[in-house]
């Protein structure tokens, strides 16, 4: 398999992750939060060629092609991924103290892993700003954030009682109710 990049896929990346940001900086509007900083990391490295093949990846799952990342590319997304979830505020690995690489779900992204990240630590700010990507992400695939949250809530992620409560009410303010 042919492991270049072509200029389509910057391109495509660079659009989707621009969309990405400017759907998420609105949200971040409407609770008064200026969110211009997020995502900025994918565009530097270690994480911008791992990405510009990750978000390919997802294009051609979405458009039906038949498309598997090259081993060595895939490995360099888990990596960058890593990366941007370990030095970006807003994901709750940033802030469990004992995050380790088993706790990303390698083979899907947005899978379960087998233990939860705790994310007791995260301040109210960080969960605003998640809540305005998973809203931002809602937006672009088309689905609600109150799935993601159910879906990830004590599965994926660990919170307190209260930081749920924020959760929900950070969604409702920006999405609606569901």
């Amino acid at each position: 398999m042919e492991t270049q990049i072509i200029p389509e896929m910057t391109k495509h990346f660079e659009t989707r992750t621009n969309d990405h940001i400017t759907r998420t900086i609105k949200y971040g509007k409407k609770i008064g939060r200026d969110l211009q900083g997020h995502d900025a990391s994918k565009f530097q490295k270690p994480e911008y060629t791992p990405y510009v093949w990750l978000t390919w990846d997802y294009k051609m799952k979405d458009d039906g092609v038949d498309f598997e990342l090259p081993p060595k590319i895939a490995e360099q997304g888990h990596e960058a991924t890593l990366h941007h979830i370990r030095t970006n505020e807003h994901h709750p690995e940033y802030w469990d103290k004992n995050f380790e690489d088993g706790m990303l779900n390698k083979k899907d992204r947005d899978g379960i892993p087998e233990k939860p990240v705790d994310a007791t630590e995260m301040p109210v700010s960080a969960i605003e700003e998640m809540c305005c990507d998973w809203c931002a992400m809602s937006e672009e695939r088309g689905n609600n954030p109150y799935d993601w949250a159910d879906k990830v809530i004590g599965t994926r992620y660990h919170f307190t009682p209260r930081q749920i409560y924020v959760i929900y009410d950070t969604i409702e303010k920006l999405w609606g109710k569901e």
